[in-house]
């Protein structure tokens, strides 16, 4: 009896853990909380390579900035000379879907992953996934 006690408490105590274990991994990928900042370029990920961003400059990086009331700006720094250019815009947002409209393009994108740090957007073209990168952190 005692024997069968100890194996019904073990096997209890896996049941647990395994199931504690596994709802800590379930945190989502996209918190659009977080969207309404700056986001800074990283990299572009293409079918079998990972681009890093190359557009930054030593006085000033480029991004894009999310606002209330859906107003976004995308802001260019060129060189250290002169101001940068500011294109402004209108964003929406529907489930994992973020719609811009920019100096009269407009481009949706799958929000592949949003949280305080990070984002990728995701696009297709021509049956290729394109995912650009960001950060949060200057």
């Amino acid at each position: 009896m005692k024997k069968l006690l100890k194996l019904s408490f073990a096997l209890l105590s896996m049941a647990f853990i395994a199931t504690s274990c596994g709802s800590d991994d379930d945190a989502p990928a996209v918190s659009l909380e977080n969207l309404q900042k700056r986001w800074y370029p990283v990299s572009t990920k293409y079918p079998g390579s990972n681009v890093p961003y190359d557009g930054h400059q030593s006085c000033g990086k480029d991004y894009t900035e999310f606002q209330a009331n859906s107003a976004m700006r995308k802001v260019d720094v060129t060189d250290c000379q002169s101001d940068p250019t500011i294109q402004t815009g209108t964003y929406t947002v529907t489930d994992n879907t973020l719609t811009t409209a920019v100096g009269g393009a407009t481009s949706v994108y799958t929000l592949k992953t949003l949280n305080a740090n990070n984002m990728e957007l995701a696009v297709t073209l021509n049956g290729a996934e394109i995912v650009y990168v960001y950060t949060s952190n200057p």
